[in-house]
């Protein structure tokens, strides 16, 4: 709180009450004779407890229920009535009768007075600002330490205990409550306890009494946190200060090159490419007076928010204004993990460039800058990795280095880079090499579309004889360098997209004039390294067992490959299908079947094992990718996306005020539709899920998904349910509790099996080529859904019945001899704002190595707290969109990854683009490429977008268009591009239809959302007025963008051939 906040003037005294302000007071707060029947009148013995009146609830629709009897309440904070109500800075008439009925009570402290009566009188530019200051007064009254003095609270520490309960000597001591750090601020005595102390929340300063058993317990707490407290670490926030330490390190510092925060306000935050200056580089003596063994000295590569000092630019060619200042800036930096993050990039992809470009919210006209300084960062790591000494010390002696030159560990472990490295005319090296849009065009049809790194080294030996008089010499060259032999060189002045193309027709002539034997040989599929494991019986004498069969499964699907093409044409349309079914199916079960026999043959030593494996699996999907580019036709095959729903999903009809409204599915069709489902003959539209998929689901999958109690259980609750009613608690246990937030109707169970079905068919469709990809319009999500009800210890199903991700998983991986399809690794990813504890509880309770789950959503153990070992509370629980004391939904399973099977990243309490590119790139995309999946399912959910309603996302539909694409190349890279999406959250769908309040007054301006024929005409709409007010802004953008950015970007991947 800021000081000017707490200094409060001379204020006028408060009217008191009216009798007629009284009973209007008392009217609005439904207490008082007329409401309340018995001793209980609804008002409070102390002045703090009627304060706290601000927060009731109340009923808002009290003369509709008085005609319709059987309705439900709809029931909100009285504060956040009054604020609806308003129309201008003096119109919170409810709210200021409370804070005078308060001010005149009897034993109200004359500094609480001052504070009430400031908020009322201080000026207010707006209704919203009014409120601000109120409820912030309301808070404030609860810590005040004039205000706990006057009311009788001590609030100065003793110097030793009072009696047997310690009083006062407790007062500055920290405890753990509800999984938060908090401050003792005050104590009083108190006849029942013996006496209480207040607590303050450090995060937001909102107050607790405590027991003496609950303060004992409190301090507990906090010790045993202390002590646990150097394996915890926080996500994405917190202060730089205390996140330094001495032992703090990035993998790959030995290389040199790490992601550092600028301190120049210019660089707008944006995590950048830099060099770690080596302690003894340099000797900068000022710096080094100056610095703290927290900093260190780093290196800036390509910076492009220093374009202003033009003037000592060495670029010469620099056409764009953000290229024309210095290569490179020197800068000082805190050590944490906010500041400093590891440089994943080995090889330069300029499709994943661009995509992590997207999230970094800056103009079009850096990315040439951007690409430059990845350029340098890559290049610098791999002279480093192939031709530097590693410092060969142990931990302790690097820390007795840093402690004996004053500097941070990072400092010591930097390599040093040569003089003449350093030194390299890099400005003069990057002006030849392509333009970004020149390079993605010449790499447009290349299998690998990973840029050639700058050989330094090679550069440096061409500065010596004989390269330096003209005389060419191979021997410095090292066969295994990371990098490739030749580097692109510039373009041609009159370089055209249409040249190229020519060009890329000349070529394929070329090729197809060769004989066809050279198109089908196997050298086409197999590496080099694998085609000479194929033809030799041993390698040094060892034997590799199994690996020669493996060259004749490899043959043969060539050779029947080859067979179908040749008599493809002839074939109808069915079977042409059924014939690509069988040729795809065929080499995914060779591939599985080859990593088994690879798996467990006898590898000789200096031979990779995991080399062997990824090469077999690379030629499995280049014959995969073979046969559906050779086999496709219209409609089917390379290039089409698929839209699969069903309108039995509207039949999960929620409660009046769930955000999870059935109006969601006709807006998820929009949106696909704008992106061209149903009009694109490429992009289909399927509206019906088959009555073969729907049994699948409901008798075979869903049982190996969710155990059959849960089911039984559902499924019984459900058709107990009379056809016209509806909101329906559908998950509660039996105390009554759970299903707060997961509501429905006699629809439901068929609602959610049918889109386990449509999920079913999506993996259908992609594993036997009909399509690249398919996105699922599915209601209601199923991403909560575990085992059983309520997995992982959370507080509700948070509105989901059955999972489909998972269950798409499961039926992949299932043995064709079981009915399933016989994939040997599914990666799910998940990026709905909430951690989807149901999938993790499904596919990974423990590990198993079939399955990969990743989840990026909102959370981290700075929110959620720390699990205590041993503690036996479970009140630390969560609702969706549940305050940000109670955590975040659905609690803290998200929070950790259990083990390499899942890759939990919590991203804080606000998901941002930045946060979520930072975390696709380098943690995700390494950790999906590792596990190289057959099938990669997303479960996508669109409730981290910045006007969602539950204000838990910063994103842009834009946004998820880019999240989509970065799954879709790691599709492209591991699994021939096969991906399918299930639709999970997201819930900013404006009205769709006239509100009907009768309680409220009627807008004659109210927005509503036309969704064409795609909105039934028997669904209605209804909607609370405070979550209207929420979703206006969503007509400017909301869920149906975001879903057709998320199929755009599906169609638009499409485009890359496979």
């Amino acid at each position: 709180m800021r000081l000017e906040d707490m200094i409060i003037p001379k204020v006028d005294p408060l009217d008191s009450l009216t009798f007629r302000d009284l009973a209007e007071l008392e009217a609005a707060l439904q207490i008082g004779d007329h409401y309340n029947y018995g001793e209980d009148d609804g008002w409070k013995g102390d002045w703090a407890g009627n304060l706290d009146l601000f927060r009731k609830e109340v009923v808002v629709n009290k003369n509709f229920l008085n005609i319709h009897p059987s309705a439900k309440p709809i029931r909100i904070d009285y504060c956040d009535w009054v604020a609806s109500n308003a129309r201008n800075k003096n119109d919170l008439r409810g709210l200021e009768l409370l804070f005078r009925y308060v001010y005149h009570m009897k034993g109200t402290p004359s500094m609480a007075k001052k504070i009430l009566a400031h908020a009322l009188q201080r000026p207010a530019q707006s209704s919203e600002e009014r409120l601000d200051f109120i409820i912030k007064a309301a808070t404030r009254m609860n810590y005040d330490p004039i205000v706990l003095k006057q009311d009788g609270w001590t609030i100065k520490k003793t110097e030793s205990a009072e009696g047997p309960l310690g009083g006062a000597i407790y007062i500055g001591r920290r405890v753990m409550w509800q999984k938060h750090e908090a401050v003792i601020v005050a104590y009083i005595p108190d006849e029942t306890y013996g006496g209480l102390w207040k607590g303050v929340f450090i995060e937001d300063l909102d107050t607790f009494d405590m027991e003496p058993g609950e303060l004992q317990m409190g301090l507990k707490k906090w010790e045993s946190k202390q002590r646990q407290k150097t394996t915890r670490s926080s996500t994405q926030s917190g202060s730089t200060r205390f996140a330094a330490t001495a032992k703090f390190s990035v993998p790959g510092i030995e290389n040199g090159i790490i992601l550092a925060k600028p301190t120049n306000r210019a660089s707008k935050g944006i995590m950048w490419p830099a060099r770690v200056r080596n302690v003894v580089e340099g000797k900068l003596t000022a710096d080094r007076r100056n610095s703290s063994k927290n900093q260190i000295h780093v290196i800036f590569l390509a910076p492009f928010w220093n374009a202003q000092d033009a003037s000592v630019s060495k670029i010469s060619n620099a056409t764009d204004p953000y290229s024309i200042g210095p290569l490179f800036e020197y800068d000082t930096i805190e050590v944490s993990e906010y500041n400093i993050q590891e440089y994943t990039f080995n090889t330069l992809s300029i499709e994943k460039l661009e995509t992590s470009f997207q999230f970094l919210g800056l103009p079009k006209g850096v990315f040439a800058r951007y690409l430059d300084s990845h350029r340098l960062a890559v290049s610098l790591k791999a002279y480093a990795i192939k031709h530097m000494s590693k410092n060969r010390d142990s931990e302790d002696q690097l820390l007795a280095s840093a402690s004996l030159t004053e500097s941070h560990i990072l400092s010591v472990k930097a390599p040093i880079f040569p003089d003449v490295v350093l030194m390299l005319p890099f400005d003069y090296i990057l002006s030849k090499l392509p333009h970004p849009s020149e390079l993605a065009s010449s790499l447009e049809n290349e299998e690998n579309t990973d840029e050639p790194v700058i050989d330094i080294d090679a550069i440096v030996h061409s500065l010596s004889p004989p390269e330096c008089f003209g005389k060419t010499s191979q021997t410095h060259r090292d066969s295994s360098c990371l990098t490739p032999d030749t580097l692109p060189s510039s373009p041609d002045p009159n370089f055209t997209p249409a040249k190229t193309a020519k060009r890329a027709l000349q070529l394929a002539s070329e090729e197809n004039e060769e004989d066809d034997d050279a198109v089908w040989s196997i050298n086409k599929f197999a590496s080099d390294f694998l085609v000479g494991l194929f033809q030799k019986e041993s390698v040094d004498n060892y034997s590799i067992e199994g690996v020669g069969q493996l060259g004749k499964l490899i043959t043969n699907l060539v050779a029947k490959l080859r067979q179908t093409c040749s008599a493809y044409q002839g074939y109808g349309t069915h079977k042409k299908v059924f014939e690509l079914k069988k040729v795809l199916c065929q080499c995914l079960l060779i591939k599985g079947h080859g990593e088994d026999c690879i798996e467990f043959s006898s590898i000789p030593p200096g031979v990779s094992k995991a080399t062997i494996v990824n090469e077999w699996r690379k030629a499995c999907e280049r014959i995969y990718k073979r046969a559906v580019s050779k086999l496709s036709f219209v409609g089917v095959g390379n290039g089409v996306t698929s839209v699969i729903t069903d309108s039995r999903c509207n039949g999960h009809i929620t409660q009046l005020g769930s955000f999870e409204r059935p109006v969601r599915l006709p807006a998820a069709i929009k949106g696909a539709k704008r992106a061209g489902a149903g009009t694109d003959p490429n992009v289909l539209l399927l509206t019906e899920v088959e009555d073969s998929y729907y049994n699948m689901a409901e008798k075979v999958v869903i049982p190996k998904a969710h155990k059959k109690s849960y089911i039984k259980r559902l499924k019984t609750k459900i058709q107990s349910i009379p056809p016209d009613q509806k909101g329906v608690p559908l998950t509660e246990d039996s105390d009554g509790e759970g299903g707060d937030d997961t509501m429905g109707s006699r629809g439901s169970y068929a609602a959610a099996v049918v889109g386990i079905g449509a999920s079913l068919k999506a993996v259908d469709m992609v594993v036997t080529g009909k399509c690249v990809n398919v996105f699922c319009a599915i209601r209601p999500p199923g991403h909560h859904a575990g085992l059983e009800l309520r997995p992982m210890q959370a507080v509700s199903n948070g509105f989901c019945l059955f999972n489909a991700a998972a269950c798409a998983a499961i039926y992949a991986t299932t043995p064709l001899s079981q009915g399933g399809l016989g994939l040997r690794r599914v990666c799910v990813i998940d990026f709905d704002v909430h951690h989807g504890n149901g999938t993790q509880d499904i596919l990974c309770s423990t590990y198993d190595p079939r399955y990969l789950y990743v989840s990026i959503h909102a959370g981290g153990a700075h929110i959620n707290g720390f699990e205590d070992e041993g503690s036996e509370d479970e009140s630390f629980r969560h609702l969706l969109g549940g305050r940000k004391t109670e955590g975040i939904f659905p609690g803290r399973c998200g929070d950790s990854s259990p083990h390499k099977g899942v890759l939990n990243i919590p991203l804080g309490q606000k998901v941002t683009a930045s946060a979520m590119g930072s975390a696709l790139v380098s943690q995700v995309t390494p950790r999906v490429e590792e596990f190289s999946p057959d099938l990669i399912i997303l479960s996508a959910g669109f409730d981290a977008h910045e006007n969602d309603p539950l204000g838990m996302g910063g994103l842009s539909a834009a946004d998820f268009g880019s999240v989509t694409e970065v799954a879709c190349q790691m599709a492209f890279k591991t699994c021939s591009g096969r991906i399918i999406s299930v639709l999970e959250g997201g819930y900013g769908v404006p009205c769709c239809r006239p509100r009907n309040d009768l309680f409220l007054p009627t807008n004659s301006e109210e927005r509503l959302l036309d969704l064409g024929d795609d909105l039934p005409s028997n669904m209605g709409d209804e909607v609370h007025y405070t979550l209207r007010q929420k979703l206006d802004k969503c007509h400017e953008e909301g869920f149906l963008e975001c879903v057709q950015s998320h199929v755009k970007s599906f169609v638009k991947c499409n485009g890359k051939s496979r």
